[in-house]
């Protein structure tokens, strides 16, 4: 039994060293009607909009409101990208540590349609 419980607290510390990092996308999501308001373009496209591009969502306005469905700041939420893996373990690599599952398929994915293509080009060559 001492096995056991020795297995399942290795695995308990295991856990509790995974760890998923939130990194901030600079999009904030209206909760009712889906508006996104991105940092990096503000909000001068809609009628209305003072905030040019570059605004960061904190230093808007307390009284800020949806352009579209006029719900307040509050209704909005920050979308962020997580990231998992050991938090020792993410500064190490060629930097794939550090990025998303997204990221990591296209890249691999990526790789070997490349390899495919060029697999095809040998025998064009003869």
């Amino acid at each position: 039994m001492t096995r056991q419980e020795e297995a399942l607290k290795r695995v308990a510390e295991l856990k509790s060293q995974e760890v998923f990092i939130k990194r901030s996308t600079g999009v904030f999501k209206c909760q009712n009607c889906n508006y996104e308001y991105k940092e990096s373009e503000g909000d001068q496209m809609m009628i209305g909009g003072v905030n040019p591009p570059g605004t960061s969502f904190s230093s808007l306005a307390s009284n800020y409101r949806c352009p579209t469905c006029r719900a307040s700041k509050d209704s909005f939420q920050e979308v962020v990208e997580e990231i998992a893996g050991f938090e020792v373990n993410q500064g190490y690599g060629f930097g794939t540590n550090s990025m998303t599952g997204g990221q990591k398929n296209a890249l691999i994915f990526g790789g070997l349609a490349a390899f495919f293509v060029l697999f095809l080009a040998g025998y064009g060559m003869s």
